[in-house]
């Protein structure tokens, strides 16, 4: 996904990026998403139930509107659109389901 704004720093939005992952990777696991749905950003999101997915996209608006380091704006953009696009393709998991047993 290309960035938004040819002037900023890759390097200093891939930070930003990385620091929003772990916050992803912090609310599955309050989830209470398995670590093996949690090997990649987007299997990450995929996992992740609906409440927490609302509880995701607040806390990335809070912290677009709560900035003026176009960098933070930039990588919460694409971190917004790559949940929207996986959001878009993969339903969240039915509550309870990721903890139940396999038979």
């Amino acid at each position: 996904m290309p960035l938004l704004t040819s002037e900023l720093s890759s390097r200093h939005v891939a930070g930003h990026l990385s620091a929003l992952t772990e916050k992803v990777d912090e609310i599955a696991q309050r989830a209470g998403v398995s670590p093996v749905a949690r090997l990649d950003l987007e299997t990450t999101l995929a996992a992740l139930p609906w409440p927490s997915r609302r509880r995701l996209g607040l806390v990335l608006q809070s912290a677009r509107a709560g900035t003026s380091d176009k960098a933070v704006g930039e990588a919460v953009a694409v971190m917004l659109a790559l949940a929207a696009d996986v959001w878009a393709r993969t339903p969240p998991p039915e509550e309870g389901v990721r903890d139940k047993p396999h038979a």
